[in-house]
């Protein structure tokens, strides 16, 4: 059974303390990952950090992927959140003022839990793609004549190419830094490159995407 099958099995909870039991548990995953390493992770480890019988745990989770697919689907949310909530306070910036912005905050949300993120992306191949298709279809909706007129049709194709990998890699590179400050001098060298590309893009005048 494929993961997002067996993802789709697990039951859903109703009520408010079935509910608690599951945030009980993701929870539990990201203490067990902190003190004992990914190695640990285990449903018995993550029923016992999260304090319920392996039976109740096994109600909502049939196994540890499911478990997985779960925290990548609030990751999902999560990152979804970020997109929405940068188009609307950047609805007027230019689209490189626009992705700088998206960058830093996807950063931001990358490193809150980095480890664990780099677990589940690991654990859940589809994360991945998902999160590049997600960052091409914003940055087409940015660049779309509809949004904005400086740049031409070929240097908007050539951009589309480049730039939503380049997001992604920056977002996880900064992501992996293992120290705060690593991560912040990270940030604004992403940013700076990011900066740096569309500013290379000459042609046409500047407005709002």
């Amino acid at each position: 059974m494929k993961a997002r099958e067996r993802a789709s099995t697990r039951r859903e909870p109703k009520q408010q303390r079935s509910r608690q039991t599951v945030e009980d548990v993701l929870e539990a995953v990201r203490r067990v990952l902190r003190r004992h390493g990914a190695g640990a992770i285990t449903t018995n480890r993550v029923a016992e950090a999260a304090g319920v019988s392996i039976g109740s745990l096994y109600q909502y989770f049939p196994d540890k992927q499911a478990i997985f697919m779960a925290l990548h689907e609030r990751h999902v949310v999560s990152v979804r959140q970020v997109i929405d909530q940068t188009k609307s306070d950047c609805s007027s910036a230019s689209v490189g003022e626009f992705t700088s912005e998206l960058l830093e905050r996807l950063a931001n949300l990358h490193a809150e839990d980095a480890e664990l993120h780099a677990l589940v992306s690991t654990a859940v191949p589809v994360s991945e793609r998902g999160f590049k298709r997600a960052i091409q279809a914003t940055l087409e909706h940015v660049t779309s004549p509809s949004k904005q007129d400086r740049y031409s049709p070929e240097e908007t194709e050539r951009m589309l190419f480049v730039l939503p990998p380049m997001v992604v890699g920056l977002v996880h590179g900064v992501a992996h830094q293992q120290q705060a400050i690593a991560r912040v001098r990270a940030k604004d060298e992403a940013i700076r490159t990011v900066a740096g590309y569309l500013n290379s893009y000459r042609s046409g005048h500047p407005s709002g995407y």
